[in-house]
């Protein structure tokens, strides 16, 4: 079997096993699990178009996720605007961020646009926080409508109220954004990404506008994550100012360092893996009464830079039945 026929056949159950498992499962806890594993698949995989591809190191991607959640959720709740045009507002709007927040990465990098963009990120969480008559400050927005129902006959329609039912969604948007990033990375644009990660004063010097796709990865990436929480608005109905606050940040990048930065399906195999796990510390909390949560991601984080650069994935690859083309980067599409 060829390494192609393997990688279409593992493509192939994968997306079997993802759109039969919500019909399997009848516990709502672990549908409600498997929908916020689906949010953060999506936010680590922008998240990894920007950092793990392209070198731009973004400690205030949560900026993106709030302004997309505050949007759609305001433009549901104060002008009754669908919640459908409104994923599209919030992707839009944070994209327009991701653009402003771009102009100052043409001349920082590294720590320097790290702080710049955590900077940025805690500018909104404060302007969420006080901005009372917009956003409730730190009440929160509430009474937040379900995604409008689909009407499939004049007496039937399928409605979004229902964890089962937003998991479809939310599966059919993670996959059209792993498309996308897909294609992004596999075409010459991400090629030039990957040339500007490795060596940006080389790639300036065969002659890439490195400016202009450094713009235009910052709005891709903050699209996404903006449209991300917007699905995150209608399934919880309630949003707050930490929404945007550095823990968010923290946990994507966690999630897309322990499964592989740099590489297509660890963010999304790290946000799998965390989610469940984060899960589970919420019973351990409940017993230590500590909130250690971000105590054991700092340790997991350490123990992926020290010993596990390449993450799951890395360990994946070395596996003697694993096919090696799902795991390397770049053209291949790890």
């Amino acid at each position: 079997m060829t390494p192609r026929t393997t990688r279409r056949l593992l493509t192939a159950a994968g997306l079997a096993a993802f759109f039969t498992l919500p019909l399997v499962v009848t516990d709502r806890y672990f549908l409600h699990i498997l929908v916020m594993t689906g949010i953060f698949a999506i936010l680590t995989s922008s998240w990894n178009l920007l950092t793990g591809y392209a070198g731009q190191l973004n400690l205030g991607h949560a900026a993106f996720y709030g302004i997309g959640a505050y949007t759609s959720a305001i433009l549901a709740t104060r002008l009754g605007i669908n919640p459908w045009a409104g994923l599209l507002a919030g992707g839009l709007l944070a994209a327009a961020a991701g653009f402003l927040l771009g102009i100052p990465s043409l001349r920082l990098s590294g720590p320097y646009l790290a702080i710049t963009t955590i900077g940025f990120a805690e500018i909104l969480r404060l302007v969420a926080m006080n901005w009372v008559d917009l956003t409730r400050g730190s009440l929160g927005l509430y009474g937040i409508p379900p995604l409008t129902p689909i009407p499939i006959t004049s007496n039937v329609s399928i409605e979004f109220t229902s964890e089962r039912n937003f998991l479809y969604v939310l599966l059919i948007v993670l996959l059209l954004t792993v498309w996308a990033i897909r294609r992004m990375i596999r075409s010459g644009f991400g090629v030039t990404l990957k040339a500007l990660r490795d060596d940006e004063v080389g790639a300036e010097s065969i002659g890439v506008d490195t400016a202009r796709f450094k713009l235009t990865v910052f709005t891709i990436s903050a699209f996404f994550a903006g449209v991300a929480g917007a699905l995150f608005a209608h399934y919880q109905r309630l949003i707050s100012p930490d929404t945007l606050s550095l823990g968010e940040t923290f946990a994507i990048l966690t999630m897309t360092m322990l499964g592989g930065l740099g590489t297509l399906t660890g963010p999304i195999l790290g946000a799998v893996i965390l989610t469940f796990f984060s899960e589970w510390l919420r019973f351990v909390e409940d017993m230590v009464k500590l909130d250690v949560r971000m105590v054991i991601y700092g340790l997991l984080l350490i123990v992926t830079i020290r010993f596990m650069r390449e993450g799951v994935v890395g360990l994946l690859v070395k596996l003697p039945w694993w096919p090696k083309t799902l795991g390397k980067g770049g053209s291949d599409g790890r």
